[in-house]
This record gives C-alpha cells, sequence and structure tokens, in this order.
C-alpha cells in the first residue's frame, strides 16, 4: 500500500530514518547520532509534508504486516531552482530490487504529485559514489544536469572516499511520466 504520511505517523517516520541513517547515513543527509537527536515536534514537522501543499511524503507499507517498506519525499524548490526536488529516499534492503516493485511505486507517485504542479522537470541529489542509485535514476530517465555539491553542504566533512552530491533531472511531460505509452 502506498501512502501520504500524516503527523500522527512521526513515530514510524523517525523509526524508519533511524533504520535509514544506520543503513546509508549519506541517503539520510545526516549521522544516526544526529538523527536521534531530532525533537519529536521535528519528527511530526517531517510526517507532515505529506500534507502539505508544497510538499508530499509517501510512504510504501506492507499490507500484511504493516511494516514500512520505503519512502519518498519531493518538495517544491530549493535553492537550486522553483522546480520539484526528490528528497528523503530510502527503501530497507530486502524491498530493494525491481522483482519486489517498491521503489517504482514510490517514484510513480512522485512523478505524478511533481507533474501535476505545472512543472516541467523533477530534480534530485545522489551521491556520486552511490552506483546502484544513480543507475536506477538513469534507468528511469533522469540525466546528471551538471551540477554538483561538496558534502559539506549536508553539514558534514567528507571522507575523500565519499565523492560529492550530483544533481539528476528528467522531464516530466505527459509522454515521460510512466504509463505513458512508448514511441
Amino acid at each position: 500500500m502506498l501512502r501520504s504520511t500524516q503527523e500522527d505517523d512521526w513515530p514510524r517516520v523517525r523509526e524508519f530514518r533511524i533504520e535509514n541513517a544506520t543503513d546509508n547515513p549519506v541517503s539520510w543527509a545526516a549521522t544516526l547520532e544526529e538523527t536521534q537527536r531530532i525533537p519529536d515536534e521535528g519528527w511530526k514537522m517531517r510526517a507532515r509534508r505529506g500534507e502539505q501543499p508544497d510538499t508530499t511524503s509517501m510512504a510504501a507499507i506492507d499490507d500484511e504486516t504493516g511494516r514500512w517498506l520505503g519512502m519518498m519525499c519531493a518538495q517544491i524548490g530549493d535553492a537550486h531552482g522553483p522546480e520539484p526536488v526528490l528528497t528523503g529516499v530510502y527503501v530497507t534492503p530486502d524491498a530493494r530490487g525491481r522483482e519486489n516493485g517498491v521503489t517504482d511505486a514510490l517514484l510513480a507517485s512522485i512523478l505524478s504529485w511533481a507533474g501535476s504542479r505545472d512543472q516541467t522537470v523533477l530534480r534530485l541529489w545522489v551521491a556520486e559514489h552511490a552506483a546502484p542509485a544513480r543507475k536506477y535514476y538513469t534507468r528511469n530517465g533522469f540525466v546528471p544536469t551538471g551540477r554538483t555539491q561538496d558534502l559539506r553542504v549536508l553539514g558534514r566533512e567528507p571522507h575523500p572516499d565519499d565523492g560529492g552530491l550530483i544533481e539528476m533531472s528528467r522531464p516530466l511531460t505527459a509522454d515521460a511520466l510512466p504509463g505513458a505509452p512508448e514511441h
């Protein structure tokens, strides 16, 4: 099941982001320690993103167990432009892969949300060393824009092996959205 998050979800959002920070801190942009120090009000604000007009927060939840399998968020604009930006992407390791469809379903939901806002592109930032994520985004129509950022923008001193962040974008035209007929 896919659904927007709401304020009452804050304990689950917190638990899920702690899992994310444990599995891959660069993707969450916070260390485990930083994540654990976020106050309850901060988690409530994050959970409310699914209820706001200029943000969205989608959770993929196992119908039988209620376990959260993945989450993607987006917002209208950032410091680099007014276009929608994909943020907060995390899928649990056992739910990753094409055969599971979790990531694809979440992305389709975000693309639909962004496309409904009369926008023409969706942007994202991905870690340079995150080859599986970059491959996934490329397979789904994202291309590098040429913009990069140092990991210091996340508030941390990068390790030399970390690389940086790469901006990617994809069109939101009707024929580029999931389910559109191929030409």
